[in-house]
């Protein structure tokens, strides 16, 4: 099992704005799609299913029911639907995982940012 930060992979139905995910390890994500022989146990943090409700970061995570489960992914089975979005899903580079270095996130925030000449708090 890996001992790495764990993040979310999300799966997009085509043509929805529904978004699910697990939380898994990335590295072993990788080596398990070219190696089904290595057990989940060792790619996921938890067998549990998301679903974003209203889609993107803005909607509420939550469990789907096995009601939406059946219409999305054609089964209601944790470990099928699991498999389907460890293979399809993207997975998502938060950029915690940058070992002591800062990720740049938004620098520029439009018009105003502060600068040596403007850090007075007087904006542009």
């Amino acid at each position: 099992m890996s001992t790495a930060q764990g993040t979310r992979i999300i799966y997009k139905p085509q043509g929805s704005r529904d978004e699910y995910f697990v939380y898994a390890y990335p590295e072993e994500v990788k080596k398990w799609r070219k190696d089904k022989s290595i057990p989940l146990t060792d790619v996921v943090q938890s067998f549990d299913i998301f679903e974003i409700f209203g889609g993107g970061n803005d909607g509420i995570a939550g469990r789907p029911s096995k009601q939406r489960l059946e219409n999305t992914f054609g089964t209601s089975k944790n470990m099928d639907v699991l498999e389907i979005i460890l293979e399809d899903g993207m997975i998502h580079n938060t950029g915690k995982e940058t070992s002591g270095s800062f990720a740049a996130i938004n620098e520029t925030r439009g018009k105003g940012v502060a600068t040596a000449e403007n850090a007075m708090g007087i904006h542009n």
